[in-house]
C-alpha cells in the first residue's frame, strides 16, 4: 500500500532519508545528522518541507521543496529521491502532484529542479521533460585532488599581491575580531553572488543579515573548511569558502563560492584564494575539492589551470505552472 506522509522531523526519518539519498548519490554521502542541523537552522520565514512515500510502511521515496526568497517567492525549488528499486512505477509523478497541490499554498508560479548529469538521475529528468520543463542552465562540474597541486608554482603571484598591500586571512580563525567582520563579510557575499549566473526567471536575493549570520556562524561551528578573505586597507574585496562535512565526507571539500569584485580583478586575486585555500585545507588532511561554475562563465579556466578534472555536469530546468499540461 501505498502512502505519502508529512515530514515530522523525527530520527528515524533523517536515518532512513539518508539512506535513500545514498542510493542515488553518485559522488556523495549523506549523514542523518547533518541533514537535521540543516533542518533545525532553516529560515522558517520561508515555506519549506518533504513529503514522504512509504511503500507498505517502508520509506521508498520523498519530495523536497522549498519556496524562493522575496522576488522569488512563488517559485518552488524542488527535488524527487526513489528507491532505484522501485523506479518505473509512476511513483514519482504521485509525489509531483501532490506537490503542486501543495505550493498552491504560497500561489507557485514556477517550478524549478536540477539533476546531474548521471545515469542515477535520468529518471528524474525523465518526468521533467515530460512535464514540459526547459533547459535553462548548465553547470560545469570539477573535483581536484589537491595533494598534486604544486602551491609553490603561485607563491611569486601571492608575494607580488601582497606587496600591494593585499592581504589573505582566514575568515574565522584570524578575522571574527576585526572591526565589523560580520557586516563587512555579508556585505561582500552579497556584492558576489549578484555576479553569480543564474537562469532568467530567477532573482538574486539578499538573506536577513540576521539570518545570514546565524547561517555563517553555523559554517564555522559545524561545516567549516575554510574561508580565506583577501583585504586591501581594511577593505574586504575578495574571498573563497569551503565546506567540509565531517560525519559524511571528512577528507573532501565542496565550494561554496569564490569571487572578487569588480575593481580588483584581473590581477591574480582569485587565483591566490584558491591557492590559498588549498594550504590550508591540505594541513587539516583534506585531500579533494569539488566545484561548480556555469558553464559559459570564465572562472572555470582557474580550476582548468589548477588541475580540476571534470565529472558529471549539473542541469537546471525550469517550467512555469501556467504551462502545466
Amino acid at each position: 500500500m501505498i502512502q505519502i506522509e508529512k515530514f515530522t522531523a523525527t530520527d528515524k526519518e533523517f536515518i532512513e532519508i539518508a539512506r535513500i539519498r545514498n542510493l542515488i548519490n553518485h559522488d556523495s554521502i549523506d549523514h542523518p545528522d547533518e541533514d537535521k542541523n540543516d533542518w533545525a537552522i532553516r529560515d522558517k520565514s520561508i515555506i519549506r518541507d518533504r513529503l514522504l512515500l512509504y511503500y507498505n510502511n517502508k520509506l521508498i521515496g520523498l519530495l523536497y521543496y522549498a519556496q524562493g526568497r522575496d522576488e522569488n517567492n512563488q517559485t518552488s525549488f524542488f527535488n524527487i529521491v526513489i528507491d532505484p528499486q522501485y523506479n518505473n512505477h509512476g511513483y514519482r509523478e504521485i509525489l509531483y502532484q501532490e506537490m503542486l497541490q501543495e505550493v498552491q499554498g504560497f500561489k507557485c508560479n514556477k517550478l524549478f529542479s536540477n539533476i546531474y548529469e548521471h545515469p542515477n538521475y535520468k529518471n528524474h529528468q525523465n518526468l521533467l521533460i515530460n512535464h514540459n520543463f526547459k533547459l535553462v542552465q548548465t553547470n560545469r562540474e570539477y573535483s581536484c585532488d589537491i595533494r598534486e597541486v604544486n602551491t609553490q608554482k603561485y607563491k611569486p603571484l601571492i608575494d607580488k599581491l601582497e606587496s600591494e598591500g593585499i592581504q589573505f586571512y582566514d575568515s574565522r580563525d584570524e578575522m571574527k575580531e576585526f572591526p565589523n567582520h560580520f557586516q563587512k563579510l555579508e556585505k561582500l557575499e552579497w556584492t558576489l553572488d549578484q555576479d553569480v549566473p543564474i537562469p532568467d526567471g530567477i532573482k538574486h536575493t539578499r538573506m536577513p543579515f540576521e539570518e545570514w549570520k546565524k547561517v555563517c556562524l553555523d559554517f564555522y561551528q559545524n561545516a567549516y573548511g575554510v574561508d580565506i578573505v583577501a583585504v586591501k586597507d581594511g577593505e574586504y574585496i575578495g574571498s573563497t569558502d569551503i565546506e567540509v562535512y565531517p560525519k559524511s565526507e571528512p577528507h573532501k571539500g565542496w565550494t561554496g563560492g569564490l569571487g572578487v569584485i569588480r575593481e580588483f580583478r584581473r590581477k591574480g586575486i582569485a587565483t591566490a584564494l584558491k591557492i590559498k585555500a588549498i594550504e590550508a585545507l591540505l594541513k587539516k588532511e583534506i585531500t579533494e575539492i569539488r566545484t561548480d561554475n556555469e558553464e559559459n562563465n570564465p572562472m572555470y579556466k582557474i580550476n582548468v589551470a589548477l588541475g580540476f578534472k571534470p565529472v558529471p555536469f549539473s542541469l537546471e530546468y525550469m517550467k512555469k505552472i501556467k504551462d502545466r499540461k
